[in-house]
């Protein structure tokens, strides 16, 4: 299926290569930069990932074998919590590597600090979509390259629902927490999240309860026009309602990696969890019998409709200080290419939204594709709040937490996030 420009939002997965040492001071032979060297300078480029190393590999195959005098120090850290910390440590200690990812939740940090490059007018940007642009940009600069959108929803196992005598996909929040109650009362654990983000099932539901009838909560929200309390307030009370106080979500789950949450699901001990396209190649080499689909994150406004996580892919950004800006450019040269696309999405599984590439969506992503990213029912906060993203986010999920403990109310929960922005804005 076309992936094409018309895209309003897309995702990833995510994406990237890493590596360690910093941007460039890890020449194979001696000399200066990259700049005028000759073709067969040995250089070591080292790229910071949150797509591991087998994701990556067709990519990095691809790339040496047309540029075989440059070899990769690849490190990886898992999106999102952990890539961010990792990478503002390497940044501050100015050990960063030659390229790193640029996402929603540290894109102000990055071009307010001057630690990537402008890639603005490099001719593969035009490769990039326009709509995946506004989330890499700032004040009519694009500092990242992205060729990917994502979508993300509730992948389920077919076998355990019908076990458990649900039938059909759930299309309501009732139908979903029925179902959840069935796969409990026949021994199945229903759903995993660890409830370390802003989660999958939370975009869904603010999504539906609170976009469709304030597409521009958002905006209101920064510019003192909304508070949290009125756009979130709802969407906590029912998620701590049906799945905290039914135990369909448990405290303990927090200690789960997001590692051992597929593992579970592959291997049939869960029903659901939530997850996007980057998964998949996981689950059906752990398990290839394993017979799953995604759904839609259910809501209780059936006028709303059904939403997806979903947001432009994150970006790959070269090191402002990089002594290998040549073969870093290279290398995003080679991402934007068709063979670079083709073993990008042949190794994530990421849905390609580039400009000219005509790519495939798994049979298991087509209604996240065709009923969430080209319908616009995508949501992720990290790319809607216009600032304080990171902050907010870490009262988000404290609070989430707190909720699932019973430590706090819905309302002492928003009531928490509207003083957090308050004291962000210095109000």
């Amino acid at each position: 299926m076309k992936k094409w420009a018309g895209l309003s939002m897309a995702l990833v997965l995510a994406i990237t290569l890493v590596l360690s040492g910093c941007g460039g001071n890890n020449a194979e032979s001696g000399g200066e930069g990259s700049g005028g060297q000759s073709a067969d300078k040995k250089v070591k480029l080292s790229i910071l990932s949150w797509n591991n190393e087998k994701e990556m590999k067709p990519v990095l195959d691809g790339f040496t074998e047309k540029y075989p005098n440059i070899t990769f120090d690849f490190q990886t850290a898992p999106p999102v919590k952990d890539y961010i910390a990792k990478l503002q440590t390497m940044l501050l200690s100015d050990t960063a590597t030659d390229l790193f990812i640029i996402a929603a939740e540290n894109r102000n940090e990055i071009i307010d600090g001057g630690y990537a490059l402008d890639l603005t007018n490099e001719d593969f940007m035009s490769v990039m979509i326009d709509g995946n642009k506004p989330m890499l940009s700032k004040d009519g600069k694009t500092y990242a390259f992205t060729q990917t959108g994502w979508a993300g929803g509730l992948f389920y196992n077919k076998d355990l629902f019908a076990k458990a005598g649900v039938e059909g996909v759930p299309q309501t929040w009732d139908q979903f927490i029925d179902a959840s109650l069935k796969l409990k009362e026949a021994g199945i654990i229903p759903l995993y999240d660890n409830m370390q983000d802003v989660t999958t099932i939370h975009n869904g539901l603010f999504g539906n309860m609170t976009l469709t009838a304030n597409p521009e909560f958002d905006t209101k929200l920064f510019e003192d026009q909304a508070t949290f309390a009125e756009g979130w307030t709802e969407v906590f009370k029912i998620w701590k309602e049906d799945l905290i106080d039914n135990k369909i979500l448990t405290p303990d789950m927090i200690g789960l990696t997001g590692d051992q949450i597929v593992n579970e699901f592959a291997l049939g001990k869960v029903a659901m969890f939530p997850g996007g396209p980057w998964n998949i190649n996981t689950l059906e080499e752990t398990n290839p019998e394993l017979n799953f689909g995604m759904m839609a994150i259910p809501g209780p406004n059936e006028a709303g409709g059904n939403y997806f996580a979903g947001a432009p892919g994150v970006g790959f950004a070269i090191n402002s200080k990089t002594k290998y800006k040549e073969e870093s450019l290279l290398f995003l040269q080679y991402l934007a290419s068709p063979e670079g696309l083709k073993a990008f999405e042949t190794g994530t599984g990421a849905l390609i939204t580039a400009n000219g590439f005509e790519g495939t969506v798994h049979p298991v992503m087509e209604s996240a594709y065709n009923d969430g990213l080209m319908k616009s029912k995508v949501y992720l906060p990290m790319v809607s709040w216009s600032r304080h993203q990171e902050a907010l986010r870490g009262q988000f999920v404290v609070s989430i937490q707190d909720l699932s403990f019973g430590k706090i109310t819905p309302e002492q929960a928003t009531e928490a996030l509207d003083k957090k922005l308050k004291e962000m804005e210095n109000k």
